[in-house]
């Protein structure tokens, strides 16, 4: 053997969840969308919940993602390559945030409340006590 796994005649499953991709051999090809769809939620346990609504599509040859609404449609996507690769949408939701836009975002809500707080500060006439320390006109605290 040349250290190269035999894959021939064996479907394999690239499933993206997010950033989160997985790879799945596949014994049996004759596996419905309901069995897809318990497999995605074991690999992706703790992303994926049992009442989470999924959409499940998958990459055709001209690189459109194509629903998989039951198993006729799975079966069709399997004729199609032997790499099925899938890409799950979870509550109407294309993808969670990745980290990198999380910290993206976050960077800049600082940024701009940063910004906000100094044009507050520049409102402030010089010299006169900001409002929480302000005299009352009548002079008594």
């Amino acid at each position: 053997m040349n250290g190269q796994l035999d894959l021939s005649g064996k479907l394999i499953i690239k499933a993206q969840l997010g950033e989160d991709i997985r790879r799945i051999p596949i014994h049996n090809e004759d596996i419905t969308y309901d069995e897809l769809v318990l497999m995605m939620q074991r690999v992706f346990r703790g992303k994926l919940l049992s009442n989470d609504e999924v959409i499940i599509k998958y990459k055709d040859e001209d690189g459109d993602l194509i629903t998989i609404f039951d198993s006729s449609d799975l079966s069709f996507a399997i004729q199609c390559s032997r790499i099925l690769k899938l890409t799950l949408f979870v509550n109407g939701q294309p993808r969670p945030l990745e980290s990198s836009q999380v910290k993206y975002l976050r960077r800049e809500l600082i940024e701009l409340r940063n910004k906000v707080n100094r044009l507050l500060d520049s409102l402030e006439p010089p010299g006169e006590p900001g409002p929480s320390t302000s005299i009352p006109e009548n002079g008594r605290l």
